[in-house]
């Protein structure tokens, strides 16, 4: 009696997420991703202005010029309402899980991005200094104090989980405005708001998104990693004290 035959199924092969073409031994990806690209895309497509990765030929073309993927566009926060909803729902937990309370309230606006290059180069911080960049090239939200008025500043458009991050990192400055306005210190300053917002991250459940910030090349990593460490050695309640009476 012959052997019997078995069939098994050929792996398809691997093809590249922006072209579609097929993969040689050679190919890129992105962290904590699983698309992967060939070297044309990483070399030559342009890239979607939140994320970072090759476009495909379905790419979104937003009103102020930048582009963006299917995988963002599909999160991210356009709508005026909803954005304000998202936002308050950020401050409150700020507030209660991580006791960053204000005495004076703080405005918050839905901007595009020629709107927030003007702010970033005219605007001044509560410090009164030229407002630092965020972990991005692109500027995706800015704290701004002028006069009275108190405002963090982000850009439409930006996926569920950055839009929270970044309000995190911002309220996080305008926290740094009240409670310790001798605060000069740069990697403190931008430290702990990466702080406040990995932190957030976790509280959220969202340990891959809070994993990345550890794990990318972002200018802001070292400063993060540094306030970590503080916290490893004074604790959270000790860390806190050190960033009000830090100048």
């Amino acid at each position: 009696m012959p052997a019997a035959l078995h069939h098994f199924p050929v792996p398809a092969p691997t093809t590249c997420a922006s072209c579609g073409q097929v993969l040689g031994s050679t190919y890129y990806v992105l962290i904590d991703r699983p698309e992967r690209y060939c070297p044309t895309c990483i070399h030559t497509r342009p890239r979607c202005d939140t994320c970072g990765a090759p476009l495909t030929n379905q790419a979104w073309q937003l009103h102020d010029g930048r582009q963006q993927c299917n995988q963002c566009h599909q999160v991210a926060i356009y709508d005026l309402t909803l954005a304000r909803q998202l936002f308050l729902e950020t401050v409150q937990t700020l507030r209660e899980r991580q006791g960053l309370v204000l005495r004076v309230g703080v405005d918050f606006r839905l901007v595009d991005a020629p709107t927030m290059r003007d702010l970033r180069q005219y605007g001044m911080d509560e410090a009164g200094t030229a407002p630092t960049p965020t972990r991005h090239e692109r500027t995706l939200g800015l704290y701004l104090r002028q006069g009275r008025v108190r405002a963090i500043f982000l850009l439409h458009g930006l996926p569920r989980l950055i839009f929270r991050t970044t309000v995190a990192h911002e309220y996080a400055h305008a926290w740094q405005g009240e409670h310790c306005p001798l605060l000069t210190d740069l990697v403190l300053r931008e430290g702990f708001a990466e702080w406040v917002a990995y932190r957030h991250l976790v509280r959220l459940g969202a340990h891959r998104a809070a994993a990345r910030m550890l794990q990318g090349n972002h200018p802001y990593r070292p400063m993060l990693e540094m306030v970590l460490q503080l916290e490893a050695q004074l604790g959270t309640d000790g860390l806190m004290q050190y960033i009000r009476t830090a100048e």
